[in-house]
């Protein structure tokens, strides 16, 4: 896919923001009524079935996933509408996005990170993310997941789109030993999670991703859903010593007491919910072999 725009980053003002990403494909019209649906409270197995079905790569993937060695069950999975049942609604929409997204941004290749572990992050982010919503019980738990797994989408547009200004980023933040958002700021006037802010406004998602993306780097400058922004922020933090860090840059030096503060958590709760966190990540991990 060619670039959007001839510009450079260093030439980006975040007011310009807007017309790029116009030019930008969306996510699958599938997944945009998926989600759409599950916002409803009173939504059916049926109905979510029906959605699915409409595609074909992603019905089998969806199958593929609830009979994978991981769930064990003995007898085979043959339908959406059971896979549902089984797997539960959150499950398979968090799934669906996973997949959408990946398939969006496939045969993306880089010299500069690893690709795999990229989707390592964003994966283990977005179940971290899912964890702690249901530990404080907060109101935005299904934007839970879709948060912490799509927080750093704003450096695949940066990668696709900025191919150049892309690798000298990540080269200088290796070199200097600086965050990726830290070297950002140093290089230009957008960052990731502004570009991540601009896509998910532009594709429609609710405002409340769209807040925790634009802030998950500064929690406390969050006004509008400070906990699900906060969830981002922590979950962020946490992924590096769990084994699951964001290639291209050194990991962030502390977690901001503001978002531990906004969600009512110490690091010693976060520390005792990661033998639970680690079980929801093996199940989650099972999406990267759909890809």
């Amino acid at each position: 896919m060619p670039q959007v725009s001839p510009k450079s980053l260093l030439d980006v003002h975040p007011r310009e923001l807007k017309g790029i990403i116009k030019e930008i494909p969306t996510l699958p019209v599938i997944y945009q009524k998926l989600f759409q649906k599950m916002q409803d409270p009173n939504v059916s197995v049926p109905q979510i079935a029906e959605i699915i079905a409409q595609d074909q790569a992603l019905t089998a993937k969806i199958l593929h996933l609830v009979n994978s060695a991981f769930y064990g069950y003995s007898k085979e999975i043959k339908t959406i509408s059971r896979a549902v049942v089984i797997l539960g609604f959150q499950s398979v929409r968090s799934a669906a996005l996973a997949i959408s997204v990946f398939d969006f941004f496939s045969g993306e290749d880089s010299n500069q990170i690893d690709m795999t572990q990229f989707w390592k992050h964003s994966i283990a982010c977005g179940s971290i993310c899912k964890i702690l919503a249901a530990e404080v019980r907060i109101s935005q738990q299904e934007e839970a997941f879709v948060v912490g797994l799509l927080h750093d989408t704003g450096k695949l547009i940066e990668k696709r789109y900025f191919p150049a200004d892309f690798d000298e980023l990540v080269q200088a933040a290796q070199e200097q030993e600086m965050t990726w958002f830290d070297m950002e700021k140093a290089l230009f006037q957008i960052n990731h999670a502004t570009i991540g802010k601009a896509i998910f406004r532009a594709w429609d998602f609710p405002s409340s991703v769209v807040d925790a993306v634009q802030f998950h780097h500064s929690p406390d400058s969050s006004t509008k859903f400070p906990q699900l922004t906060a969830l981002a922020h922590l979950a962020d933090y946490m992924a590096y010593p769990l084994g699951y860090p964001s290639p291209g840059g050194k990991a962030p030096e502390g977690c901001s007491p503001g978002a531990l503060d906004i969600l009512g958590l110490s690091l010693d709760d976060c520390q005792r919910l990661v033998p639970k966190i680690e079980e929801d990540l093996e199940g989650a991990m099972e999406i990267l072999k759909l890809v």
